[in-house]
């Protein structure tokens, strides 16, 4: 005997389909995407260079201000550089040169901006009517392009004519300006 197949039989079935496939391509744009395995995401290094060295120059063709390090990792992820050991130098013209040292920096920004840690000195050389003067803190970002450096972190400053303690300083050598906040120093006058 043949069956006879109902439209009202089949019913049931076909909405039941209709929930599981709107369920299924409900379920697929609410899930994230799945990551790419290519490694991007990772934050592995791609370069690592012993005995770095980079220099930056003016229109001119003079050294505006260099940076050597040790060891300089990078990683492209997040396009930052890790350095050990630095040593930064600046020569704006007409400035007073200024060389900053450290256990360690990151490069952020494409170089714009240098992050140093650990055992920072700051050492700004003399110049006609500007006393040399040594910096010490535990971290300091420096804009190079700007001739600027500032912390937030506790800062002991020398110089021949006294010395001060204050909790976060802005250097600005193309103004020549040292701003201080909350500062205890000491003072000696020039001898006349």
């Amino acid at each position: 005997m043949i069956g006879v197949f109902r439209p009202t039989s089949w019913l049931p079935l076909g909405v039941l389909a209709l929930l599981v496939g709107l369920t299924l391509w409900l379920n697929a744009l609410v899930q994230p995407a799945a990551a790419k395995a290519d490694g991007n995401l990772r934050h592995d290094p791609d370069l690592i260079v012993e005995n770095f060295n980079a220099r930056k120059l003016g229109e001119d063709g003079r050294v505006l201000y260099t940076l050597t390090a040790r060891k300089m990792v990078h990683y492209p992820d997040d396009d930052s550089s890790l350095l050990e050991t630095l040593n930064f130098d600046a020569y704006q013209p007409k400035q007073p040169r200024v060389n900053i040292t450290a256990e360690r920096g990151r490069l952020q920004k494409g170089g714009d901006e240098v992050w140093i840690e650990g055992n920072v000195v700051v050492h700004r050389e003399p110049a006609p009517r500007v006393e040399p003067l040594k910096i010490f803190t535990d971290n300091l970002l420096v804009l190079p392009d700007e001739g600027i450096a500032r912390t937030s972190s506790e800062v002991r400053m020398e110089s021949p004519s006294g010395h001060a303690t204050a909790a976060g300083l802005e250097l600005n050598n193309t103004d020549r300006t040292v701003k201080l906040n909350r500062v205890r120093s000491t003072y000696k006058p020039p001898a006349r």
